[in-house]
């Protein structure tokens, strides 16, 4: 499944969503890393979230980047899927600005439509961890999210 798909899938439900979490710390060993995805488009933002939901995600929501900068502000995100192109607060200025602040840093994983030459360079020099371009496989999201969640578990 591609992130813009206009397929609509329907919710797992509360036991699935509660067997996907077990699995997933069973798998980690640990408790499962908060994870935040700051995307402006309401249907990526759903599609996002069931997918990592099916894996046994919990996953945070907000629309642009001085909401993901408030929130990780509030109480810190172990992971956070940064889109790059957001209204009032992009996405590579509010990576630079989580970096200023002085508690636990994210993992900020760049999630972007422009697959330009020097895209992923100028997310990695905004402060930015790892780089999905748009549109991707479910897969893709699942996998790179798995590595940097034992990542956080190792720190």
């Amino acid at each position: 499944m591609q992130l813009h798909s206009a397929v609509v899938m329907s919710s797992p439900s509360n036991a699935d969503q509660h067997q996907g979490q077990n699995a997933a710390q069973r798998a980690h060993g640990e408790a499962l890393p908060r994870i935040l995805m700051a995307e402006d488009n309401a249907i990526n933002q759903r599609v996002g979230k069931l997918i990592l939901q099916r894996a046994g995600f919990a996953i945070d929501l907000v629309a642009d980047g001085s909401e993901a900068l408030e929130a990780h502000r509030a109480s810190p995100y172990d992971i956070i899927l940064m889109d790059c192109q957001m209204p009032i607060m992009d996405g590579f200025e509010a990576s630079r600005q989580i970096r200023l602040l002085q508690q636990p840093q994210p993992i900020i994983i760049a999630v972007t439509a422009n697959a330009l030459v020097g895209e992923r360079e100028r997310c990695l020099g905004a402060g930015m961890d790892d780089y999905l371009s748009k549109p991707f496989q479910a897969e893709q999201l699942i996998s790179l999210v798995r590595k940097w969640a034992t990542y956080c578990g190792n720190r």
